[in-house]
């Protein structure tokens, strides 16, 4: 069934006909071509014309080579620079702080459409960067460009391969990026982390070896194989997963699994509790929880896409979710505060019987007053709570640094387990002295060229003004919130 047949249903909201309709269709596919073969390559390909964001222009478009196999996509000269979290420790009025204290530089060997095909897939329905037009893009050289970056940068955190489109899709056979990427980071004594859906090659267990703060991550969000299959598509089976756990452990690399996203109504607090169980056994060492929420542009759409996958199969699930995904925090909409705390407080007790970590992974409640009255809806981290590892993704990892680019990176024996988000709160600079790095914030690309030893100034605070009051739940709040969505 095409798009617009799919939104004139009568079974579809009008919340996501209308915003689904504007934000969230699929780029045409302006054919430019009939499929030819790429001499260089024996590849089939086709000319068309894609946009870069959604609903561009069509004389806007840039015609790309389109090549089929073994998933369609698109070669790109410029990989995404190499940066950190794109939140920062104390952001504007209405906008949520960044919760994580795990440091990260962020990496994406391969971009745009995402083919794992979660119902709940937060990168398919972004605007940006080819996402609507169903076709990866693949930087070229892109081991090269991250070694370049590297070798201009004097600190670094551990590499995150990746939190955008998975790293081991079927392309990854054929150009190598992950790998590439990965090993330019290992080569100069960085740690990295990995999360997939998919099974983890050898070579990749290989590369979590070589240094000891590197660990796996795998996204696991249930115990029942059918329901796995329904969520995500295109990911390892279960089966395949807890085999991986083992090796790993075998080999003595730290897991952490995001059990994430908990979508309430098809998996339950008994199901998460299960979960936990069934990776505890295979060895993970640690676990991190998050409910699902969308941005209010395509909230709807998610509620769509739920129905569709679980109506036949989990009728009473499809209407509790509609029931339970109705708060409104910081700009997303999510699940109702009561539900997902007395989660948390389920999930940490199991996880802490079943002898492993518990973290949670951007979950927020509203901020109260003494008396419990809601003051605002931006949020505020409940991750202090309910963490019981030393950071959000479980062991410590330190950042690494150098003061000249001669020297090899080195690590930052002040890091505490911590990470920068909490190291700098007494005194405004690190334990390493840093203001820059203390202060936390979104770092950048031109960031990471500074050492931990430089006196690189903190970035300026933005204007963090009073919240609002919030006297009740009306469309008002929507509109406030609305425009600070992730």
């Amino acid at each position: 069934m095409d798009l617009d047949a799919w939104i004139a249903l009568d079974e579809t909201s009008e919340e996501t006909k209308k915003t689904y309709a504007y934000f969230m269709r699929p780029e045409p596919h302006d054919v430019r071509s009939e499929i030819r073969v790429d001499e260089d390559t024996g590849q089939r390909y086709r000319l068309m014309a894609v946009g870069p964001v959604r609903n561009l222009a069509k004389d806007n478009r840039p015609v790309h080579k389109v090549y089929l196999d073994p998933l369609p996509h698109i070669r790109i000269a410029d990989a995404k620079p190499l940066q950190g979290w794109y939140k920062a420790k104390v952001e504007e009025a209405g906008v949520r702080n960044r919760p994580c204290f795990t440091d990260a530089v962020l990496t994406q060997p391969y971009g745009g459409y995402c083919a794992v095909g979660c119902a709940f897939c937060y990168i398919n329905s972004g605007v940006r960067g080819y996402r609507g037009s169903g076709l990866i893009t693949v930087p070229m050289d892109y081991g090269e460009q991250v070694a370049v970056q590297l070798n201009k940068m004097k600190t670094s955190a551990a590499g995150y391969f990746s939190s955008f489109t998975d790293p081991f899709l079927p392309l990854e056979d054929v150009y190598h990026n992950t790998q590439r990427g990965i090993r330019a980071f290992t080569d100069r004594g960085l740690p990295v982390f990995i999360l997939s859906r998919k099974p983890y090659p050898q070579w990749a267990m290989d590369e979590l070896m070589k240094n000891p703060y590197s660990y796996a991550q795998k996204s696991i969000n249930t115990w029942d194989e059918s329901i796995w299959r329904r969520l995500s598509p295109g990911a390892a089976t279960l089966v395949q997963h807890m085999e991986d756990i083992r090796e790993l452990r075998s080999r003595g690399v730290y897991v952490s699994i995001q059990l994430n996203p908990v979508v309430p109504g098809i998996v339950n607090h008994n199901d998460v509790e299960k979960t936990i169980e069934m990776l505890a056994s295979a060895g993970a060492n640690h676990v991190i929880v998050k409910f699902v929420e969308a941005s209010f542009n395509w909230a709807g759409a998610m509620k769509d896409r739920i129905r569709q996958r679980f109506e036949r199969v989990k009728p009473e699930g499809v209407e509790e979710f509609a029931r339970l995904f109705v708060d409104n925090i910081g700009g997303q909409r999510t699940i109702v505060e009561d539900y997902r705390m007395e989660g948390h407080r389920r999930y940490q007790k199991k996880a802490t019987e079943c002898g492993i970590t518990y973290s949670v992974c951007y979950e927020y409640e509203y901020e109260r007053n003494a008396l419990g009255k809601i003051l605002n809806k931006t949020g505020v981290s409940v991750a202090p709570k309910f963490t019981t590892s030393d950071q959000c993704h479980g062991h410590r990892v330190p950042m690494y640094s150098r003061k000249t680019l001669q020297e090899p990176f080195q690590e930052v024996q002040d890091c505490p387990p911590t990470g920068c988000l909490y190291c700098g709160d007494s005194s405004g600079k690190g334990k390493c002295g840093s203001e820059l790095f203390g202060a936390a914030p979104a770092l950048r690309n031109q960031d990471f060229k500074f050492s931990v030893w430089d006196n690189a100034p903190a970035p300026k605070k933005p204007v963090v003004s009073a919240p609002p009051v919030v006297e009740d739940d009306d469309e008002s709040v929507l509109n406030l919130f609305g425009e600070a969505s992730e």
